[in-house]
């Protein structure tokens, strides 16, 4: 990530088959109804088939895994046709063999030279990010290069990352951009604790939501990454047991029509980097660093392995794949049957929910031209019934470097993980350790979530099934939006007592709790009654001046019993000792389809702020240092309680 998808589907032909297609193939040409077995750089796209993957025979980075299972949707003849995917990134190289086959000009808008073209400005870093992203959604089948995962859909591009102001241009308000089905964001901004208004305050809201108006009403496909943050160098640990930062800080990822992506390796679980959290929709494929080898292929660590092979800038001067780069692919070195593979560049490998993104923006694609009526809400419902629980046991494992497992409880006092494994039970007030992750939870609904993983990884076969149900029988669509009420106050913290004018009016319901803000432990918020609604999303909005946010960590208990962690303490805040923060909200989508009817509780997972850490950074030149985090204390200097005040706010999304 950059700052800032019943019937059984019929086969019909064979991959690469020379014979004539069947006439039941949705799909006419010399590559109708064939799989990417057509495409010379296909055996190394493991997303698109694992089984056949070059990589099959390198145990040390690949096996256990799973692939999107698009094969049986392309034998179908169905490959996106009649979709029009704009890829919103630094700019698009559209005229790269592979894309310009399925290039729309008028669907593109370079924001820098105010022309249709959206070719990126190559002084920035990862000038052939979009472009990668691009041919991974749609690479046309041409016997050339890669294979997009919808081949036939239609591409446009904009490099709006390079003027982040044009929000409502690039999010369907430009004449060009209004003609987009779906959009792929691969890139987001995690670090921040930007307010939230439910009143619709911010520009960046009023722009998402308005993408629902797009497709005639329908309401556009829009697939963002979670971002590349599980990482130990924020935290102050020295493995990296949960994510330092959150997708719910990117408020975008709060809106429900906002389907965010983690990313998954050729191992079967989530790549090293893959940003976790309770908004997480779905997972795609995004791999691992790809380091070593000739193609990646090399183990290097524990945390290495082949990434997503897709298009690149053309040449070998800018981009991914130039002379310099650090494996041979890369630089154009390599050859198979005594063919060169990427002789002229053109062709390149990325990692991150960059990555995987797209994986699923291709998938969206699919799912849209099978069933072009479906709604935005049915795209994402379908996602989740079509999603596949991977890598059961998580919480078991062990990190990179670590010595504890992912469920660990961390204890509250010495911020440090513990040999005991934690459960939901142990999210309780009072308690003085907490659970790093609760790992995969079946819900009151009977949907399996997890902050890693969301629902799950799309199986395209069934997605596209779905969708041709939903044809059917249209009665299965939901065209009507979600509820998004009003905040109302859970609990309102400060050390002393209320002043007489205090209007406790404004906090009815609330529940007030006066003394010293209670570091060391986790605490009940208070509750929340819920109506007879069904869940879509939880979100609770937080206030406080004095309080240290990176020592803060927030749970909730629906009525059914189902819990969520959806902040975790001794994050990034921690870092920079942040201490003052206005209606920064939270999400988890770990509620969904559950009755809101009853009582939820909200907990307060505290730990020891008075501690320092040492974290990993960079320093104004870009360059990794050590320092200590920011002191944010409990106690002022003369060793009374620090003054604070901290407003919790809550509300239910409804179906």
């Amino acid at each position: 990530m950059l700052p800032l998808l019943a019937a059984v589907l019929t086969a019909c032909g064979g991959s690469g088959a020379k014979e004539d297609p069947p006439a039941a193939c949705a799909e006419t040409g010399p590559y109708a109804c064939k799989t990417g077995e057509t495409e010379p750089l296909y055996p190394f796209q493991w997303a698109l088939n694992y089984a056949a993957s070059y990589f099959k025979g390198f145990p040390d980075a690949f096996g256990n895994g799973l692939d999107l299972n698009v094969e049986p949707v392309h034998r179908q003849g169905i490959k996106g046709q009649g979709v029009n995917v704009l890829v919103l990134d630094i700019g698009t190289d559209l005229h790269n063999e592979d894309l310009a086959p399925n290039a729309d000009f008028s669907m593109s808008w370079n924001f820098l030279t105010e022309t249709n073209d959206p070719y990126p400005d190559l002084t920035h870093p990862s000038a052939a990010h979009g472009t990668v992203v691009a041919g991974i959604i749609a690479g046309a089948q041409n016997g050339k290069g890669v294979m997009g995962i919808a081949p036939l859909a239609t591409l446009g591009g904009a490099n709006f990352i390079s003027k982040s102001d044009g929000i409502f241009d690039a999010y369907g308000g430009a004449p060009w951009s209004s003609k987009a089905h779906v959009f792929n964001a691969s890139y987001g901004s995690d670090t921040l604790a930007a307010p939230y208004e439910s009143d619709v305050a911010s520009s960046k809201t009023v722009a998402v939501r308005g993408l629902k108006k797009l497709r005639d009403g329908k309401g556009a496909v829009f697939l963002k990454a979670a971002g590349n943050s599980f990482s130990p160098g924020l935290c102050g640990l020295d493995a990296a047991y949960f994510d330092c930062t959150n997708p719910a800080n990117d408020i975008s990822n709060l809106e429900p029509n906002i389907i965010t992506v983690a990313a998954l390796n050729a191992k079967g679980s989530a790549s090293s980097y893959s940003s976790a959290g309770s908004v997480v929709w779905v997972t795609g494929m995004g791999g691992e660093f790809g380091s070593n080898g000739n193609y990646g292929e090399g183990a290097g660590n524990d945390q290495d392995g082949p990434t997503i092979f897709s298009t690149d800038l053309r040449g070998c001067i800018y981009g991914y794949s130039r002379t310099g780069a650090h494996t041979p692919f890369l630089r154009g070195q390599t050859a198979r049957n005594g063919q060169p593979d990427n002789a002229d560049c053109d062709y390149a490998y990325m990692n991150g929910t960059s990555a995987a993104t797209p994986t699923l923006a291709g998938v969206a694609a699919l799912v849209l031209s099978a069933n072009p009526a479906l709604t935005w809400r049915d795209v994402r419902d379908i996602f989740r019934a079509s999603a596949r629980k991977v890598d059961a046991d998580y919480l078991h494992h062990i990190p990179f470097k670590g010595d504890k497992p992912f469920g660990a409880l961390l204890d509250l006092a010495t911020n440090q993980p513990t040999d005991r494994m934690g459960s939901p039970a142990d999210i309780r007030d009072g308690a003085t350790a907490f659970p790093m992750d609760l790992g995969w939870q079946k819900n009151a609904a009977g949907y399996e979530y997890s902050n890693w993983y969301g629902f799950g990884v799309p199986d395209t076969a069934k997605a596209v099934a779905l969708a041709l149900e939903y044809k059917d029988n249209p009665g299965l669509s939901r065209s009507g939006d979600v509820q998004m009420p009003a905040f109302r106050p859970v609990a309102y913290w400060q050390l002393d007592d209320l002043s007489e004018d205090f209007d406790e009016d404004e906090l009815e319901g609330a529940a007030v709790r006066i003394g010293p803000f209670p570091y060391r432990r986790i605490t009940s918020l208070g509750k929340f009654e819920g109506s007879r609604q069904t869940v879509d999303q939880l979100q609770i909005r937080l206030s406080g001046e004095g309080v240290c946010l990176g020592s803060l960590g927030i749970a909730a208990r629906s009525p059914a019993g189902t819990v969520s962690l959806l902040k975790l303490p001794n994050d990034h805040f921690k870092a920079d000792g942040w201490d003052t923060f206005r209606q920064y909200t939270l999400g988890s989508y770990a509620f969904h389809g559950e009755t809101a009817e009853g009582s939820w509780e909200f907990f307060a997972i505290a730990s020891n702020s008075d501690t320092q850490i040492t974290v990993i950074d960079t320093d104004d030149d870009g360059e990794p240092r050590k320092r200590l985090s920011e002191p944010c204390p409990s106690k002022n200097g003369d060793g009374s309680d620090r003054d604070f005040r901290f407003v919790a706010e809550a509300r239910i999304v409804a179906q």
